[in-house]
């Protein structure tokens, strides 16, 4: 086999786990929708059909993993190259887990007694517009090589946080207020919690394009929500 020969089997390589990588941050954020669309319209059937969903974002991560091991294994990948492989199993892995979120908001909106008020129903759609916004542009750093677009989801995840915290005590007054609030408000504030650790995520993407795109670590790392409550 040519030079010329491998090079164009790795470059195929290369496209074929940036177009994976695509596909799955798509997935999970149209799962992310679609979740919290379940939760504020009270919407059982669609709840079902995301938590059915959820396995093609297994079997994006998985064809991703047996990929990256398959270029690891044959190809002799420069610095570059081969942080950009192993960034593509570690991204996976994040956005993989950002649909487990989107999953668990769809399961958990099933066990409400009653529909969500109007008022935690913008909250929570603002949380997801967000986290679906950050992972946009995380996603198209990623196409483009380009760490400055990531930086836009460290501003964007403080913002989310401070959401979160606010949200977070706002629920807490409801439980205090009437003791038959306690079962929902336990779980949207499993739901709040799923959604501020879904934008970790997509933060933690962003470091790893930095990394993939500068060779080097993020030395100032960003605070966490538990720092801000």
């Amino acid at each position: 086999m040519n030079n010329q020969h491998t090079l164009r089997i790795f470059d195929e390589d290369l496209n074929t786990l940036r177009q994976e990588i695509v596909a799955l941050s798509n997935h999970v954020s149209e799962q992310l929708h679609r979740a919290l669309t379940a939760l504020v319209e009270n919407n059982a059937d669609l709840a079902e059909q995301v938590i059915a969903n959820d396995r093609i974002a297994d079997a994006l991560q998985e064809k991703i993993n047996t990929h990256t091991t398959r270029t690891l294994a044959r190809q002799q990948a420069m610095a570059d190259d081969l942080r950009a492989i192993l960034a593509a199993s570690r991204i996976a892995i994040h956005l993989e887990r950002i649909g487990d979120y989107a999953k668990n908001t769809a399961k958990r909106s099933r066990h409400l007694a009653r529909p969500i008020s109007a008022e935690f129903a913008e909250e929570f759609l603002w949380m997801g517009k967000r986290i679906q916004s950050m992972l946009s542009q995380v996603t198209e750093s990623y196409i483009h090589h380009n760490a400055p677009l990531a930086n836009v989801a460290w501003t964007d995840d403080a913002e989310l946080d401070t959401v979160y915290a606010n949200l977070f005590e706002h629920l807490l007054r409801m439980m205090s207020q009437e003791s038959r609030n306690i079962g929902d408000g336990t779980q949207l504030l499993f739901i709040a919690k799923g959604l501020e650790r879904a934008g970790d995520h997509v933060t933690d993407i962003a470091e790893e394009i930095y990394l993939m795109v500068t060779g080097l670590p993020l030395q100032s790392p960003r605070p966490k929500v538990s720092e801000l409550l």
